[in-house]
């Protein structure tokens, strides 16, 4: 009798040592796979994290309290180009212009003239754009600008805009950058906490409001996308992943709308 009780302990001491290490193993297993789901994951205690304050304006951004470019003139200062009644008039007349030629109702310009008036129209564009911009920035978020000057605005504006070439966007058709940068800072691909959204929209079949979708989720709680007020949902964010980490709330899906 006192054979087979040892027998039995040391049955189950070995049953321990090779079934329990097997145990322990899958347990971190699944614990290192958790981890790496999670990995990179940024919400809004860790978006708080560098930044001046915690909401989405320009003076909560890392470089609102950078002096050195905010006074500092664009290469083209289109912020200096101020939209009068007189360069709305002549705007109009070259468009009109170009339409009565397509008509055919006058001879072409000639190519001195036709550069000029396309590069007037082209710096009218610009600034019409920054305006919009401007005014839409303070549409979504407002109390975005505060008292910040005009001019800074539209520096800040442009130095947005600049960053789409990095990632092989154009800058000119980028209203998206300049949202991004509204939310997470001009200088989000050299902080290590934006590196799997840098990583992602540097990818280029990746459209840029997938990524703020994505942030709006996970930070903001938005359950609307800014672009077109349609619903956040697991279909509108199946390009999200698996770039990005699934987000902690999970999208609805499409079939509960």
């Amino acid at each position: 009798m006192k054979y087979t009780a040892q027998a039995y302990l040391g049955a189950l001491l070995l049953f321990t040592l090779l079934f329990g290490g097997c145990v322990t193993e899958t347990q971190e297993s699944t614990k290192s796979s958790a981890s790496q789901s999670t990995h990179g994951y940024v919400d809004f205690k860790r978006f708080k994290e560098g930044r001046p304050c915690a909401e989405v304006a320009f003076m909560c951004l890392p470089e609102s309290r950078d002096k050195s470019w905010q006074s500092v003139p664009t290469k083209d200062r289109i912020e200096d180009f101020e939209l009068t009644p007189e360069v709305m008039r002549r705007r109009q007349a070259i468009v009109q212009r170009w339409r009565d030629e397509e008509d055919g109702k006058v001879k072409e310009q000639s190519m001195k003239l036709s550069q000029i008036s396309e590069e007037f129209y082209d710096r009218v564009e610009a600034r019409k754009f920054l305006e919009e911009m401007e005014q839409d920035l303070e549409k979504e978020f407002p109390g975005f600008w505060r008292d910040v000057p005009k001019k800074v605005r539209y520096r800040w504006i442009r130095r947005a805009m600049n960053k789409a070439k990095k990632f092989g966007y154009d800058p000119k058709k980028n209203a998206p950058m300049v949202e991004l940068c509204a939310r997470i800072g001009l200088d989000f691909d050299k902080d290590p906490k934006w590196e799997l959204i840098t990583k992602f929209i540097a990818k280029k079949e990746v459209h840029l409001g997938v990524a703020i979708d994505y942030i709006d989720w996970t930070i903001f709680h938005k359950t609307k996308s800014h672009f077109g007020g349609v619903p956040i949902t697991d279909w509108s964010m199946r390009r999200a992943h698996p770039g990005l980490p699934l987000p902690e709330k999970p999208y609805p899906k499409l079939n509960d709308y």
